[in-house]
């Protein structure tokens, strides 16, 4: 299943997708940023929390290992947000057996790290009334 919605929207780049690590793109264009030509805010802590999210899960809607949801998000915006690209690095600092810590660096095309967060993400599990569209591909 490809993405849908707004992470469609954000268009991603999944470079890496591994159980406890995790690299994810997204190239910026006039409509992600904001008037001074610096990605929005949102859009940063959008692409922090899906890169620590597929981390934590194992991979993305298609591969992932287990679904996972945000539990707490915390965000530091170090600098201007700015290139043409912004790259998320997320690495599982600890999993338990039902939540994981993760911590996530951005860096823009230029490999100048512009934010860093930190985040929980507890694991659920599938339920009867998840719509059909919820992946469960390496689940149960």
């Amino acid at each position: 299943m490809p993405d849908v919605g707004f992470r469609k929207w954000l268009d991603l780049d999944y470079r890496v997708m591994e159980d406890g690590h995790a690299v994810v793109a997204i190239n910026m264009n006039e409509d992600k940023r904001n008037l001074r030509d610096v990605a929005h805010g949102g859009v940063v802590a959008s692409l922090i929390d899906i890169a620590m999210g597929t981390a934590a899960a194992g991979g993305n809607y298609d591969t992932r290992k287990k679904l996972v949801v945000t539990l707490e998000l915390k965000i530091n915006y170090l600098a201007p947000s700015t290139g043409e690209q912004l790259i998320a690095t997320a690495d599982v600092i600890r999993a338990g057996s039902r939540t994981s810590v993760v911590r996530c660096e951005v860096a823009n095309d230029r490999g100048e790290v512009c934010a860093a967060g930190l985040g929980t993400f507890i694991t659920r599990r599938p339920h009867a009334n998840d719509p059909e569209r919820v992946p469960r591909a390496g689940i149960d």
